[in-house]
């Protein structure tokens, strides 16, 4: 005997009395879109699984990509490292050879054991031969030296306070430069990027290594543009000119910092 077949009746009356809409489904439609929404509940639930998934892959990916990027930047300022080692190591040996050159052509008085007196030509010729070793790293490290020397000025503007260590107006680690808030502010020479961070006293600042003891330092931004880590080239733009901090005023307070101690900022700007 055959199971009955069970139908739902679903009418529509309109609002102007005229013939109503009737509408007859099967129990198994309902069935059909009940087990249908609960495959998509399912789809839904897996899709959003997987999207977490992948972005926690790429999450991860980004990260193990910025470390490399930190290895590279190190085994880089290795090989740099390893190459003014071997500069510096050649450099003392070809001295070292000009020197024992010039006491071997030394005439030695016999009665003291004691070189005699030299003439002006070979000092002369010696003094030479050594000038000759130095300029090749000098000429190589020249570049590298005026880029990440702080030279250019950070923003143009009147300097309001000057570099003081003391007396009647007190003590001042930098220059105050006058500028307009938002005014770009660059980097006054090659570096990395140490600080970037709030004081008390500065506001919103950034503080860069250029290597060699010197660092520099911006503060009273309105905003920074870079991070800890980051490589800057000279006149690569860090922030802008704000009133952050201890401050009267839109202005720029700029110091040159060498082996931990501040020095005047004007003989090193152009």
């Amino acid at each position: 005997m055959s199971k009955k077949k069970r139908f739902v009746t679903i009418q529509i009356l309109p609002d102007d009395l005229s013939e109503a809409w009737t509408l007859r489904l099967r129990y198994r439609f309902f069935e059909f879109l009940f087990y249908a929404a609960v495959i998509a509940l399912f789809a839904v639930g897996f899709a959003a699984v997987k999207v977490v998934q992948i972005q926690g892959k790429v999450l991860l990916a980004n990260h193990l990509a910025a470390r490399n990027q930190e290895l590279m930047e190190q085994q880089k300022k290795m090989e740099m490292l390893e190459q003014e080692l071997a500069a510096v190591t050649d450099k003392e040996k070809a001295v070292r050879d000009i020197l024992q050159a010039f006491l071997a052509s030394t005439p030695v008085d016999s009665e003291n054991s004691a070189p005699a007196p030299t003439s002006a030509a070979n000092l002369d010729r010696y003094v030479e031969n050594i000038r000759s070793v130095e300029h090749p790293l000098e000429d190589k490290d020249a570049n590298l030296l005026r880029e990440k020397q702080p030279s250019i000025w950070p923003v143009a503007g009147i300097v309001s306070q000057r570099f003081s260590t003391g007396g009647p107006e007190g003590r001042h680690d930098g220059i105050d430069i006058l500028a307009a808030e938002n005014t770009l502010v660059m980097s006054a020479a090659k570096g990395i990027v140490t600080e970037s961070g709030w004081d008390p006293d500065l506001g919103r600042y950034v503080r860069v290594n250029h290597d060699f003891g010197v660092e520099t330092v911006y503060g009273h931004l309105a905003r920074s543009f870079v991070k800890p880590g980051d490589q800057l080239a000279k006149g690569s733009p860090l922030g802008l000119v704000g009133n952050t901090g201890r401050s009267l005023g839109p202005h720029l307070h700029f110091e040159i910092i060498f082996k931990g101690k501040p020095v005047d900022p004007m003989p090193y700007l152009q």
